[in-house]
């Protein structure tokens, strides 16, 4: 199984792991984003994330399957949750089994990596200070920032 998910429901972490889960496995890794109470010193009260839901799973299927055949791995579970999140709450989970877990530890930071870069889910956060900034997928910010000229 090699899949990629959206949803708006909670993460069950447990579930997710019980769904890979194969008798041969050495490793079962799992990375359970979460929303944290601030960002660059700044004290955050909530999150809500935002995607284009059909550009953004194909994205994150692509993601997948590319680090999955990169690594060898053959089961490889990623579920990243959109709407309103609060401190604490999961919004992204990425969850491998494996005879090893050396591949399965690599495929999860590059999987995270290309999510923050390339999937067009962007995230609202709101600031305590009474500020709201949205934060967008780095390939996006400078799709929108290039000059012209820049992109030839």
């Amino acid at each position: 199984m090699i899949e990629a998910r959206l949803t708006t429901d909670p993460i069950d972490s447990d579930a997710l792991l019980r769904e890979i889960a194969r008798d041969q496995d050495g490793a079962r890794l799992l990375f359970v984003g979460v929303v944290r109470n601030h960002h660059q010193g700044r004290e955050v009260l909530r999150i809500d994330y935002e995607a284009y839901e059909p550009m953004a799973l194909k994205e994150l299927q692509k993601i997948t399957r590319e680090i999955a055949a990169r690594h060898g791995l053959e089961r490889v579970l990623v579920v990243h949750r959109f709407g309103r999140h609060e401190i604490g709450d999961a919004s992204i989970a990425v969850v491998i089994g494996s005879p090893h877990r050396a591949p399965g530890f690599t495929a999860v930071q590059e999987i995270m990596d290309r999510v923050k870069s390339d999937v067009p889910i962007w995230k609202k956060e709101f600031f305590a200070d009474g500020t709201v900034e949205w934060v967008l997928a780095d390939k996006l910010v400078k799709a929108f920032t290039e000059k012209p000229e820049e992109k030839a």
